[in-house]
């Protein structure tokens, strides 16, 4: 019988091994060798466990769960001292902070300018004026910097907003989604559709259409 260091030596001295082994000079990568054809061979005709057969019956058989539809996945991100949400279709990536170029007479307090990402223009916007959050009243001036930037797209058009942070991806219910409450500002609160837990937090959830015809009418 084979020694197991001598079956899987590409674990050991092959390409996820330490790389000693004198025959990947001419086979380049362990997929090239006789050997590692030879114990993916072995692998596929080795005899089947002995419940295998009956327990893929059972698994087969079982019925299928229907998952709801009203799930909702959302991508969670921090402005502020805000949690807020939207819908994770809109968003590309998220990536660190580049620099924004205003573009004169057209800049706002909304509309911030033009931002590069990966070599393609975005137009950049203020989530924070346009929701109306102010800064966390804890907040150093070091930690007002912008630590992400988000970018979006709907209908074919990518923004770029800046961020203090992304906590990612978040899975809601509708039926638990909960009223905004009423000492909301009355900016962010015209944005917002609800309020959801993710990850032990109060999210709010923006109104995706009301949000970004804001956005548009910031650069007529």
């Amino acid at each position: 019988m084979k020694k197991e260091r001598d079956i899987y030596c590409w674990t050991q001295t092959g390409i996820r091994g330490d790389r000693s082994c004198p025959e990947l000079s001419g086979h380049i990568h362990c997929r090239n060798c006789p050997r590692y054809q030879a114990g993916g061979r072995d692998l596929l005709g080795r005899e089947p466990p002995k419940d295998y057969l009956e327990n893929w019956a059972k698994t087969i058989a079982r019925p299928e769960t229907k998952k709801d539809g009203s799930q909702k996945t959302i991508m969670v991100f921090r402005i502020g001292s805000e949690w807020l949400a939207l819908p994770a279709g809109l968003f590309v990536e998220t990536t660190r902070p580049r620099p924004i170029r205003r573009v004169p007479h057209r800049s706002n307090s909304v509309f911030l300018g033009l931002a590069s990402i990966w070599g393609n223009i975005h137009l950049c916007f203020s989530a924070d004026a346009l929701l109306g959050i102010q800064p966390a009243p804890d907040a150093k001036a070091k930690d007002k910097a912008p630590r992400w930037f988000c970018v979006v797209s709907r209908h074919n058009l990518p923004w770029v907003f800046p961020a203090d942070e992304v906590y990612g991806l978040g899975n809601y219910i509708e039926k638990n989604v909960q009223p905004v409450p009423v000492n909301v500002a009355k900016t962010t609160l015209k944005f917002t559709t609800g309020i959801v837990a993710v990850n032990r937090r109060q999210t709010g959830l923006i109104d995706e259409e009301l949000f970004f015809a804001a956005l548009e009418r910031s650069i007529a």
